[in-house]
């Protein structure tokens, strides 16, 4: 972790449509502290990065070649060129008594909470006011924290141990798909979406957690657009990771539910990675089938049902297995023309139609 932060103020501007004389940068090496940056420019935080990064662990600008009290850098484009005056601030948050009393209480220091991924893009005046509101719980082992399908209250950050993330459904009663330990966070998703909690968490060992309220994150994330950011990439990061899991699970032709995975989610993954074979679903008495070409839908088949009609009633289906069969061609005729992505979003429209009017 950068033991200092680096300040680069735009002293002599010459064109440069992004910054004008006094306006700033502020860097926590790796990230910009948005809430004290006036603008950003990627041209430059490109140039300027083998001399951030040395100066944020604390190398002399005399070292660097940029000065001897006071370091200089400059970037320049085709559009212009600015030259920064360059300080350096060591990162410490005035620790009051009765911050060091909460810490205790947390059971952590300083140093801990900053080099958690959570908290580290988050600028010093923001820590003293976070510090008051989190909570710790100690969890035993085998004890589920959090259960699939809750609604979300907490985020939830791990200080010591681990935990198993679970999803229930299909051939397997509980499925495993990750383990997080120490710095690691979960819970955030079901707060940011607003959607029921998507998979189970259970403490593989004896775990101590800082928690936070879905009042106080919510804050947390309007007051800090850098710590947004974070979160915007974790969850594409996860998005990815359950794409990835599911089409291994496809391929493998495992049986599946949609109680875990929604037809909606199935019919999306199988178009976007270009699948071709034949994907069974059946509820009690009833199956159907959608035979898939390199992620296109040709064919549709429920009952007596055929092609478009077909796939927007089953769209509404909640319960109920699935399995995809793969195939390396299927040599049938196409009988729905549609886009699949387009049928998709026809159904879901029809779909949320049938809500509307039974509310």
């Amino acid at each position: 972790m950068a033991l200092l932060r680096v300040i680069m103020i735009a002293e002599k501007v010459s064109d440069c449509p992004t910054f004008s004389e006094g306006e700033q940068v502020t860097i926590d090496y790796p990230n910009v502290v948005l809430e004290e940056t006036d603008n950003v420019c990627i041209s430059s935080l490109e140039q300027c990065h083998p001399y951030i990064l040395p100066l944020s662990r604390g190398v002399a600008y005399a070292t660097l070649g940029i000065g001897e009290e006071l370091g200089t850098l400059r970037c320049c484009c085709q559009l212009g060129s600015v030259t920064y005056s360059v300080l350096k601030q060591r990162r410490r948050i005035s620790i009051t008594p009765e911050i060091l009393k909460r810490l205790a209480e947390l059971k952590l220091d300083l140093s801990k909470l900053q080099s958690m991924p959570v908290f580290a893009p988050l600028p010093e005046s923001s820590l003293e006011k976070i510090i008051p509101l989190l909570q710790l719980r100690q969890v035993n082992t085998g004890t589920d924290i959090i259960q699939q399908g809750d609604v979300g209250e907490f985020l939830y950050v791990i200080t010591k141990g681990e935990v198993l993330v679970l999803r229930e459904g299909g051939q397997i009663r509980e499925e495993v798909l990750a383990t997080l330990s120490e710095g690691e966070c979960f819970g955030e998703m079901a707060l940011i979406s607003e959607e029921p909690i998507s998979a189970t968490i259970r403490a593989k060992t004896a775990v101590t957690l800082l928690q936070m309220s879905k009042k106080d994150f919510n804050q947390l994330i309007l007051e800090n657009p850098s710590l947004s950011v974070y979160f915007t990439k974790l969850l594409t990061q996860r998005l990815q990771q359950a794409n990835t899991r599911m089409v291994e699970m496809l391929d493998k032709g495992i049986l599946g539910s949609i109680e875990t995975f929604s037809i909606p989610e199935l019919v999306q993954t199988l178009a976007l990675n270009g699948r071709t074979g034949v994907l069974v679903i059946s509820r009690k008495d009833s199956k159907a089938e959608l035979h898939f070409e390199k992620g296109f839908i040709h064919q549709v088949s429920y009952g007596r049902l055929r092609g478009e009609k077909a796939f927007y009633d089953l769209i509404p289906w909640q319960k109920g297995q699935f399995q995809f069969q793969p195939a390396e061609t299927l040599n049938i005729s196409r009988q729905v023309h549609k886009d699949t992505m387009q049928l998709l979003m026809e159904g879901l429209r029809r779909l949320d139609e049938v809500r509307s009017g039974n509310s």
